[in-house]
């Protein structure tokens, strides 16, 4: 991982991603967590934290970016939530089957690189009944905007620290066994239309 992934996508990460457009997809999803413990992959530089509802007493983050993991530092210094960092890819989990409550992530399925074993891994840890809670952009709705997405996803890919635009996320999610129990499509206001596809939802683990 060079200065680019370590360094700039960082700063990129919290310049562009923590606007009030953004964050309120974060709020409407993650008011919903009832869990006291959470497993967030793509934890990046912790912006979610700000909007983890008071039950949430711990949350164990996920992210192979470690220039990511220092940029949180002082986000989680200055939070009331036990946070614990962990430097590792998300289609590895460090955990053992049907042992976590609850698994988060925002923003993070379209730049992992083996995303349907990440989802897999998912389902392995949480319990039986466990939910995933996700806010995810992806393939769009719409055919034309479907083909733009297409088209610019490798540049997408290359500036974006392996950001893809056209994954459908709904499909790669129920794929991995979990079961959709809540979810929403919709465009981010004034963002793009092949950026702004938004997949926000809950999923659950029945066995």
């Amino acid at each position: 991982m060079g200065f680019y992934s370590k360094v700039i996508i960082p700063f990129l990460y919290d310049f562009s991603m923590d606007s009030e457009q953004i964050n309120e997809g974060r709020k409407n999803l993650l008011s919903k967590v009832t869990e006291e413990n959470v497993v967030e992959i793509g934890f990046g530089t912790g912006i979610n934290l700000k909007f983890y509802p008071e039950n949430v007493k711990h949350i164990i983050g996920i992210d192979a970016n470690e220039g990511m993991l220092k940029q949180a530092e002082k986000k989680i210094s200055n939070s009331k939530i036990r946070v614990q960092l962990i430097h590792q890819s998300s289609e590895k989990l460090p955990f053992e089957e049907n042992s976590i409550d609850a698994v988060v992530s925002t923003y993070t399925l379209c730049s992992i690189k083996n995303v349907e074993l990440a989802l897999k891994e998912i389902y392995r840890v949480l319990k039986p009944k466990g939910r995933y809670y996700f806010l995810e952009h992806g393939l769009a709705d719409k055919p034309f905007t479907q083909k733009l997405q297409h088209i610019l996803n490798p540049i997408q890919n290359i500036w974006a620290g392996g950001c893809n635009l056209n994954r459908n996320i709904s499909s790669i999610i129920s794929l991995s066994g979990l079961s959709i129990i809540e979810m929403k499509n919709y465009y981010m206001k004034r963002d793009p239309k092949i950026v702004g596809y938004m997949y926000e939802g809950i999923a659950e683990k029945i066995t």
